[in-house]
């Protein structure tokens, strides 16, 4: 029995092998030559795609990537430019005006300048200052100020040139509490008293 089944056995390897020997091609045959070619082609183009053409592939996508940040850099820098270019014509319009600007609320109290201004101011219109001083200087959110006192004699005319003048100086001035009386002994001449405020930008 066992001879037997060895022999069945044999048998089937052989018939086996010999069909998968009719399933491989005659490489004797021209056309198994071809199909051969053929196939080994496809798997040399398949090894060339994945060793050389994907790294290939790769750096292309990486220097796209890289050309398209480059071109938004340089549209941020054009839009600074334009920006640069709108600032610099704004400022050119102001250039003129900025000493008036920097005039009317200085970086500093600058008292004793504005003193002095007002001391002038009233030598200009005939008055005579009784006294000037600063008595608080004080600091807020946006700006800072000191305020003052100020009080000086004569005519009612000369008086209110000075206020006018006052007004219009570059320095920014906010007079209140103004009061003018009468001079003691002194005919026609009165006597101006006010509180200043000054305000400057730190």
């Amino acid at each position: 029995m066992q001879p037997r089944f060895n022999s069945l056995i044999k048998r089937f390897n052989k018939e086996q092998y010999g069909r998968y020997l009719e399933l491989l091609p005659n490489f004797k045959k021209e056309k198994a030559q071809k199909f051969t070619t053929i196939v080994l082609t496809i798997i040399a183009i398949m090894i060339l795609a994945i060793f050389a053409i994907n790294p290939t592939l790769s750096t292309i996508a990486n220097l796209q990537k890289q050309l398209e940040d480059a071109n938004f850099v340089v549209e941020r820098l054009d839009q600074k430019i334009n920006n640069l270019s709108v600032l610099q014509t704004k400022y050119e319009t102001l250039k003129n005006d900025l000493p008036i600007i920097y005039a009317s609320i200085p970086k500093t109290e600058e008292a004793a300048r504005l003193t002095g201004q007002l001391q002038a101011l009233a030598t200009e219109n005939n008055l005579a200052i009784a006294s000037i001083q600063a008595i608080d200087f004080s600091d807020s959110a946006d700006f800072s100020y000191f305020t003052f006192n100020i009080s000086m004699q004569g005519s009612y005319e000369n008086l209110i040139e000075f206020l006018n003048g006052a007004v219009r100086m570059d320095r920014i001035v906010d007079l209140s509490d103004i009061s003018i009386t009468s001079a003691e002994n002194e005919n026609n001449t009165l006597t101006l008293t006010a509180r200043g405020i000054a305000i400057f930008k730190k």
